[in-house]
């Protein structure tokens, strides 16, 4: 039996559990699980999502921004699950309330699960991931996403995401279910530790609202986003200081200079540093 009690502090912890109670301070994860017989591990609570490339937690990426996928989440799924493996082949189903919501007086439910399998050496890794449901009895959600991680030998390694989202309305109270909208994106990760102390990862991504699903507030219409950030990793012990860089060319005018101003590129630097303890 195991138990995990993760809180955060801060304005990024706010906005990962922005479903929750507006404060600085948040209970990120919080679960028990127990194996029974078959080595069958059955988990209940509150856990991160398997989801996506990312994280939640910054000190496990190596981009300290987040890509466009895994902005749009999910973050957190709250429920239960169970989880088998069979040698390099692992298999997660469970039942968990609607996107990143930890409490809900809704009695609808999502399905997730995750199939992952991995070379005889660990080279390479495959993730298929998925999450569904109706978040009300008029939404019908379905989120299939696919992580490869690669070893290419040496100090470098690559990793690979794409993310389709399906979002379906309901046309009246005995309607079937619509075409809806969409919006999905891919990512490559290109990682090179050139020492123990000095990382560099490229990521670029290229983010897809052409379906019209309105994640880009300033193009209701829709639109695309190119993405380049090159991020290093300088470490010392426990702590992790990443200097980043970032370039963005979409094909409607989603940036703002100004607030008066919008215009179709954005770049951007920042200079973070993450302590883990």
């Amino acid at each position: 039996m195991g138990l995990l009690a993760d809180v955060g502090f801060g304005k990024r912890a706010e906005e990962f559990s922005y479903a929750d109670e507006n404060t600085r301070f948040v209970i990120k994860q919080l679960l028990l699980s127990y194996t029974i017989k078959n080595k069958v591990k059955i988990t209940g609570g509150s856990w991160a999502t398997h989801v996506g490339y990312e994280l939640v937690d910054a000190y496990a990426n190596r981009n300290y921004s987040m890509s466009y996928m895994f902005s749009y989440g999910p973050f957190f799924h709250t429920g239960i699950k169970a989880e088998k493996t069979f040698g390099k082949t692992g298999l997660m189903l469970g039942i968990a309330n609607p996107t990143d919501l930890k409490s809900t007086t809704l009695n609808n439910k999502y399905i997730i699960g995750q199939v992952s399998t991995a070379t005889k050496d660990d080279v390479l890794k495959a993730y298929l991931n998925y999450q569904g449901g109706k978040p009300t009895d008029s939404v019908l959600v379905n989120q299939l996403d696919l992580v490869l991680v690669a070893a290419l030998g040496g100090k470098f390694s690559l990793g690979a995401n794409g993310t389709v989202s399906n979002v379906q309305y309901k046309s009246g109270t005995e309607g079937d279910f619509g075409d809806g909208s969409q919006w999905f994106g891919a990512a490559l990760y290109l990682n090179a530790d050139l020492s123990e102390h000095f990382w560099l990862t490229l990521r670029t991504e290229y983010f897809d609202d052409a379906k019209q699903l309105n994640v880009f507030a300033a193009a209701p219409a829709g639109g695309n986003v190119l993405a380049a950030t090159l991020s290093a990793n300088i470490k010392v012990e426990g702590l992790t200081v990443i200097p980043e860089i970032r370039f963005e060319k979409a094909s409607e005018q989603i940036f703002f200079n100004t607030p008066d101003k919008a215009t179709d590129t954005s770049a951007s630097l920042l200079v973070a540093a993450v302590y883990k303890f």
